[in-house]
């Protein structure tokens, strides 16, 4: 079933189903998250100015009686964030793939927050700087077309490092969208993974990966998508633009890839901004990732993947939703 994209207004109302305490933490962030960018790693920290408010002592005020108002919605979201994921991914195994700048933190709670919702983890692969790096472009290139699982097969209009990567490990780690077995036997997932991980591509610990219904890509990114937007550095925007390439490349195999990372991400050509710019991707994208509205939103997310959805979240300015509506909790009898 093709994808659809979503992120319609109106998800707040669905916070009745896992109580009105947590809508009401949700709802108040639904707003915050756009009032200014995040200042740190304490979720949606709200910088306010006086000018936005009248100037003097009175905006000062009501400044600060915003803020309060904000520390405690997401002080009752992070207690409320095991409730509001519960049984998204019901038994759905899931994998996540870490950029190398990718923060350790926004990496751990994520894929615990994703056990909270039932996901079992199939492993966790890093990507290194050699992946993601023009230099090594032609070795990848060489090793994925040496290694790819027996019935794959490579873009022949788009040879791109990014995109052929994606296409092999997109058949050696998923399941068929379309079926309920992995899209590689156990051999061929060994081979492409170990070659990877010799040449010095990616790295993984033995044992631990397993075939997955749904990935997440994490990466990194500036906390301020405004302090991003002054980057020029070519090196960066050509990672980018390989890591968007792998995402969309992986998601053509398995279809459902959440890509998520800080809002500097989404900013110019980072790697959010360019799925974000392409009307025919159906990678759900997610910033702010350094808050715990972002690290809800890319399970949500990912559980949409997995319906058949998609969008894009959080507070960036090219994001075209908040947050994904929170799975419906079953009715109760009578």
């Amino acid at each position: 079933m093709p994808k659809k994209k979503t992120g319609a207004p109106g998800w707040v109302a669905s916070g009745l189903a896992w109580g009105i305490a947590g809508g009401i933490a949700l709802g108040a962030l639904v707003l915050a998250p756009s009032m200014a960018p995040i200042a740190d790693n304490s979720f949606n920290q709200i910088e306010g100015s006086s000018s936005e408010n009248g100037g003097g002592a009175k905006g000062a005020k009501a400044n600060e009686e915003s803020q309060r108002q904000v520390n405690s919605a997401n002080a009752l979201l992070a207690n409320s964030s095991t409730a509001i994921v519960q049984g998204a991914l019901d038994q759905r195994p899931f994998m996540i793939i870490r950029t190398p700048d990718a923060d350790p933190e926004d990496v751990e709670v994520t894929g615990w927050l994703a056990k909270q919702a039932g996901g079992v983890a199939s492993g966790q692969i890093t990507l290194t700087d050699k992946f993601l790096s023009s230099d090594g472009a032609d070795e990848l290139r060489s090793i994925i077309a040496t290694t790819l699982p027996a019935g794959a097969q490579l873009s022949v209009n788009n040879q791109e490092p990014g995109v052929h990567a994606g296409e092999s490990l997109g058949a050696a780690l998923m399941f068929d969208p379309k079926g309920d077995q992995p899209l590689a036997t156990v051999e061929d997932r060994t081979v492409v993974l170990q070659a990877l991980r010799d040449a010095g591509f990616i790295e993984y610990a033995d044992g631990t990966i397993t075939p997955a219904q749904g990935i997440i890509i994490v990466t990194g990114g500036a906390a301020d998508e405004e302090e991003a937007k002054g980057t020029k550095d070519e090196s960066n925007a050509y990672s980018a633009t390989v890591l968007a390439d792998f995402a969309r490349a992986l998601d053509s195999k398995g279809d459902a890839v959440v890509l998520a990372g800080r809002r500097g991400a989404a900013a110019n050509n980072g790697s959010l901004a360019v799925i974000r710019a392409d009307e025919k991707s159906r990678v759900s994208t997610v910033d702010s990732l350094d808050s715990e509205t972002g690290r809800i939103s890319t399970v949500l997310a990912l559980a949409e993947q997995i319906g058949g959805g998609s969008g894009a979240y959080g507070s960036a300015s090219n994001a075209n939703a908040d947050m994904p509506a929170p799975k419906p909790a079953p009715r109760r009898a009578g």
